[in-house]
Formats: C-alpha cells, structure tokens, sequence
C-alpha cells in the first residue's frame, strides 16, 4: 500500500512539475514585454495596421510561393508577430499555400482578425497547442502565446516559408538574435524567408535609436542572418523612400528627429539539405 501511495505522489508531481513547465512558457499582456502592445490594442492606437494587403508582399510574393529551392507542393507559410494583418487571408487565397499560421501575443489582435475574416471560417479551439492557445479555420491558424517560446511543436511542422513584415523591428534589439534562432528552428531546408525591415537612415542619435519601430538598416540583418550556418545567401530586392512613398508620414517621424526613412526588403535563402 505505501509503495502504491509513493508511486501515486511520484505521478502527482511530475503533472504538477509538468504544468508549471507549460505554464512558464505562457507570457502575460501585462508583462514588461508586451505591456507597451498591450495598451496600444487596447486604446486603438495601431497606425502600423494597413487595411490593405501589403505591397511589398504583392510585389514580392513569388519569391516565397514559387521558390525554386523549395520542393514541396503546397507551402506552409509562417507570419511571426502577425497582429491582425489582412496579409494571412491573402497568403491563405493562394492555391500553392497549404497552410498559413499567425502568431501574436495579444488576444485582442487575434479576436478582431476572426471576426474580420468572416470567409476562413475561423474558430477557437479548444485544446491547446502546448502552451498557446489556438484559433484554426480554412488553410489557417493563429497561436496566441509567447513567441521567443515557439516551436515545431507547437507550429505543427516547420514552415517552407516567412512572412516576415517588420516583426523583427517591432522587437527589443537586444531580443533579434533569440529571434533569429526562433526563426532557423522553424524553417524547412530550402526555404526562403521575405522580410522586410525599416531603416531610420538620418537623424538625431535620440531619434534613430527610438522605437518602435526599431530601425534595422542593412547591415544589421545581414549580421544578424548571414551569421547563421542554416543560411545560404541575403539578398536586399529593394529600398523604397517611406517620405516620398508617403509624405504624411513625415512631420510625425521628423518631430522624433529622424529625417529620412526607408523601408528595405531581402530575400533570405535557407540551405538545402
């Protein structure tokens, strides 16, 4: 009788030292993170948002859909720190996509992309995918959870391409190399990543160090990438004058003392096997 009482606390435990394992990898809105995120959401105040699919993506999109080194035929595609984005519908709408998942830590962001996109048929799901909870519809997910805890696992498989449209200037510099590691963990041999960052060229100290959104400028993504023993090549495809893209942009950014802007966008080639 002892021996079975020693076996079932022995159980006990382990379920109990293996919640709080899943529970470490949740993160809170609330927390230093995502607080600043949080409150955005929270108040509207999301200008990064477009209405539109990105024309960036538009522009680019063969270069992760038809890769000639990626083989397989249908594309998992990943949208790291997706928000509420219309650029996953769009992937989504791709007869050559499979499957798109979204990741963000904030609910609020998700909920209104659900409810947005009415057409993928997106619902909540019950289980979770380890520590992150999961919405799911027509050729799509969303996980809601801390992506710097992110994998395979949790993703469902690795991914033939990234959608990566300025997640990575949304981040804490000091956090761009966890990101990059998160990212090599969940690509494919072959696959091919299409990012697009933000480059604060001129301005004052005070001004180009600010953010979000981080300025990235060439030479610090290809550090960042071409570092990496999974990466084949970093190729910048364009630079486009945000100023003269857009000229309402300018008083905003001039008044925080950056006086040119421009958003810069590569093509990162995994290796094959």
């Amino acid at each position: 009788l002892m021996r079975s009482f020693k076996k079932s606390v022995f159980l006990v435990t382990c379920i109990l030292m293996s919640d709080t394992a899943v529970a470490s990898q949740s993160i809170d809105e609330t927390s230093e993170r995502l607080d600043q995120w949080n409150k955005r959401w929270s108040a509207d105040r999301i200008g990064w948002h477009q209405e539109d699919v990105h024309d960036t993506l538009i522009k680019y999109e063969n270069r992760i859909i038809l890769s000639d080194t990626c083989v397989a035929e249908k594309l998992r595609v990943l949208v790291p720190l997706c928000g509420k984005t219309v650029d996953m519908a769009y992937l989504a709408s791709k007869d050559k996509v499979e499957k798109v998942v979204g990741v963000d830590g904030i609910r609020k962001a998700l909920e209104e992309f659900v409810a947005e996109q009415p057409g993928l048929n997106i619902a909540s799901v019950d289980e979770t995918s380890g520590s992150y909870e999961q919405f799911s519809g027509d050729k799509i997910s969303l996980l809601k959870g801390d992506f710097f805890a992110l994998d395979d696992r949790a993703t469902g498989g690795k991914f033939d391409a990234v959608w990566d449209r300025a997640s990575i200037v949304a981040i804490s510099p000091a956090m761009r190399e966890n990101y990059v590691q998160i990212i090599g963990g969940l690509v494919k041999p072959g696959a091919t990543l299409l990012v697009s960052t933000l480059d604060k060229r001129s301005g004052t100290p005070e001004g180009m160090a600010k953010g979000p959104p981080f300025s990235v400028p060439e030479n610090e993504l290809r550090r960042l990438y071409e570092s990496q023993e999974w990466v084949e090549s970093v190729t910048k495809l364009e630079e486009i004058d945000q100023f003269e893209k857009d000229p309402s942009q300018r008083p905003r950014f001039e008044a925080e003392g950056v006086m040119s802007f421009f958003e810069l966008v590569f093509e990162i080639k995994i290796k094959s096997e």
